[in-house]
């Protein structure tokens, strides 16, 4: 059972890269996914087999693992943009091909099986920020993450304003050509302003909470994920309420509370990073 569970990310890679390809044609799906799917196997095998204290390591692990997968190799080689405003860029333009493929699969679609799995295993701003010396100190204050909304709200505004009203011609001078410089100069703005939020607010996952649009998208799906934290179910593993897995959770989830009451974690933060499992004393979390 345990080498399936291992086996199975890379399984999914293959299976969705095939589907991908024989629909869309690209040959680099049977790099990405296979890739990605190898990343996280290896992440998993890491988590379950390093000693106690270092297991999370094995996730940070296959985040970068992702990371140039994403970041460099597709944009590069498919001179492609897959950033919110990129994709909606597409979208005006009546192009349903390159970014919106991975928005629909890794933001849309997905998060109904996986909810927001993606923000814990695969996303390449992420993965640099969970490798930042930053000690964890307190929570982000709540009423700030309605900031994101704002942004969301920036990122689909901005493409819309240069189509409709600033006539900015996708086709001719985004679509092929224009893709990769958005890509490159989108995430250094992110690194940017994630870099710093991190050590001013003692936090890695600061930016996710307050600035980044894509959690909007995928919080919806999420709600009704097929995937998630949950009680372990067995009797000799009851919740202590020691509260060590909200201590450690990146992204300030009220994990005790539901796992005492014997509830899945139903919480469209929860980026199924797996802390609260590896920390918990009585094997509670599934």
């Amino acid at each position: 059972m345990f080498w399936l569970s291992v086996a199975l990310p890379f399984v999914i890679g293959l299976a969705v890269a095939a589907i991908l390809y024989f629909a869309v044609g690209w040959w680099g799906f049977w790099v990405v996914f296979p890739w990605i799917g190898f990343s996280i196997a290896l992440g998993t095998y890491l988590m379950a087999k390093l000693p106690r204290k270092k297991r999370s390591v094995g996730r940070r692990v296959a985040i970068l693992m992702v990371l140039p997968a994403l970041l460099l190799f597709v944009p590069i080689a498919n001179n492609e943009n897959f950033q919110l405003e990129g994709v909606v860029l597409l979208v005006l333009a009546g192009y349903f091909s390159k970014g919106v493929i991975h928005y629909m699969v890794a933001k849309v679609f997905g998060p109904l099986i996986w909810g927001r799995g993606f923000c814990g295993w695969a996303c390449w701003t992420a993965a640099v920020l969970d490798w930042l010396p930053v000690k964890k100190a307190g929570r982000v204050p709540p009423e700030l993450k309605k900031i994101r909304y704002l942004t969301f709200a920036f990122s689909v505004l901005l493409p819309v304003i240069l189509v409709w009203f600033l006539n900015y011609d996708v086709r001719n001078d985004y679509l092929h050509k224009a893709e990769m410089l958005w890509m490159f100069a989108g995430n250094a703005l992110y690194y940017l302003i994630a870099v710093p939020l991190a050590f001013i607010y003692k936090d890695r996952r600061a930016f996710c909470k307050l600035v980044c649009p894509v959690p909007v998208v995928m919080k919806p799906p999420a709600a009704v994920a097929l995937i998630t934290i949950a009680p372990s179910g067995k009797p000799e593993a009851a919740c202590v309420k020691c509260g060590q897995c909200n201590r450690v959770c990146p992204m300030d989830v009220d994990v005790m509370s539901f796992i005492s009451q014997g509830r899945k974690v139903r919480d469209t933060e929860c980026i199924l990073c797996m802390e609260c499992r590896l920390v918990c004393p009585t094997g509670a979390i599934a």
